[in-house]
């Protein structure tokens, strides 16, 4: 039996060998390289889309042999293409549209790495209308009002009711404004209709047709009595409805109305008469309505004068000389004729070259008519003075 301390001597032979085996091995050119640790790069840490939705690509850096998945925390967000890999590589992405009006987040995992996703919320295309509504009378009309909505949204506009029509601007995107039209409202009762611009409501109301008023006229006095000389102005009042139209003439140029000769509502017809020193006069100063023969007639009634002389004929002999004869008047009626009786006024006036009417003209009142007869060289001859309707045969006798 080996004593304890060969068997000892021998444990340690054996373990410096196997420590000479190994130092020779781990030093050996030929032993195998271990694998290098595998490192991710991606081509963007975050991502932002639109509401409407889209695709997008991301790319991953690796070296070749690094395995690696993408994943996606959120239903609206697909992986189309790149759901694993090795080596580098790209991941298509896919999101639908945000339905709704608030953003949404969510994250890929793509090679163990985050990428934070970003979705924008719909626009909320909310459409206002201004001025919000409007009011017409019964005649038709046009009228305008302004949409203001978003710059991306589209809208239309509607009419509710036959009677309104839009004219322009039927259908916009953004602000722009709406022309429209209304028709004449036959009826008497007052309507109202509607223009829908998505949800926002332009008011439109129409007042009824109002039924013709019926008229009635007053004309006050009918009658006038004017004297022979008139420098004021005469005048009849008419009474009627605001919205009543008449017309006013004369049917006589002595005559003259004042003023135009179409009207309406209640006032005055004033009017003048001119002179008058021959005999009485009548006209008409004519009111009509509705029709050239529904009316009233003002009658105006002028005086004139009544002229008489005292000799009818003159007589003249060849040699000529001085005549006279008398001239008398007289209102008709006399009221016109004043305290005096002499407001009638008359010329004297010949026919005749040798008659020369000597007295100034015109005269007033009764009085006399002077004149003169020029010699007369031949045969007997005769001319006339006229006095307004009266006339003085003047005969001279030939040399």
């Amino acid at each position: 039996m080996r004593s304890r301390s060969s068997v000892a001597s021998t444990i340690f032979t054996i373990g410096v060998a196997i420590g000479a085996v190994w130092a020779c091995e781990s030093t050996s050119p030929n032993a195998p390289t271990p694998p290098p640790a595998c490192t991710y790069s991606l081509s963007r840490s975050e991502l932002t889309v639109g509401a409407s939705g889209g695709s997008a690509s991301l790319t991953v850096t690796t070296a070749a042999g690094c395995a690696w998945t993408a994943a996606s925390d959120r239903g609206w967000m697909k992986i189309d293409s790149g759901a694993s890999g090795s080596g580098p590589g790209t991941i298509a992405v896919s999101l639908t549209a945000n339905p709704g009006s608030d953003a949404r987040s969510g994250t890929l995992t793509i090679a163990g790495q985050p990428v934070a996703v970003r979705q924008d919320g719909a626009i909320v295309c909310t459409a206002t209308v201004s001025p919000a509504s409007a009011t017409f009378g019964k005649d038709a009309a046009t009228g305008t009002f302004t949409v203001t909505a978003p710059a991306s949204c589209g809208w239309t506009a509607a009419a509710g009711d036959a009677w309104i029509t839009i004219t322009s601007g039927a259908s916009g995107t953004g602000t722009a404004a709406v022309e429209y039209a209304v028709t004449r409202n036959v009826s008497l009762t007052d309507r109202a209709g509607t223009i829908r611009v998505g949800g926002a409501t332009f008011s439109i109301a129409q007042q009824g047709d109002v039924p013709a008023p019926i008229c009635e006229f007053h004309v006050s006095p009918v009658v006038l009595n004017a004297c022979m000389a008139v420098p004021y102005e005469l005048s009849v009042a008419m009474t009627t409805d605001a919205s009543c139209g008449w017309t006013v003439a004369s049917d006589t140029p002595w005559i003259t109305v004042s003023g135009g000769a179409s009207r309406s509502g209640s006032g005055q017809i004033g009017f003048r008469v001119g002179d008058n020193y021959d005999a009485p006069r009548l006209g008409v100063v004519k009111v009509r309505w509705d029709s050239p023969t529904a009316g009233q007639n003002v009658q105006v009634s002028q005086a004139g004068c009544r002229y008489a002389v005292s000799i009818p004929v003159v007589n003249v002999a060849a040699g000529g000389g001085s005549q006279t004869f008398d001239v008398y008047q007289q209102s008709d009626p006399l009221e016109c004729g004043g305290p005096l009786q002499n407001g009638c006024v008359w010329t004297a006036a010949t026919d005749a070259a040798w008659i020369t009417i000597t007295g100034s003209m015109p005269r007033k009142g009764d009085d006399r008519v002077s004149f003169t007869v020029a010699p007369n060289p031949g045969a007997a001859r005769t001319g006339v003075i006229t006095v307004r309707d009266k006339t003085v045969t003047v005969s001279q006798a030939g040399s």
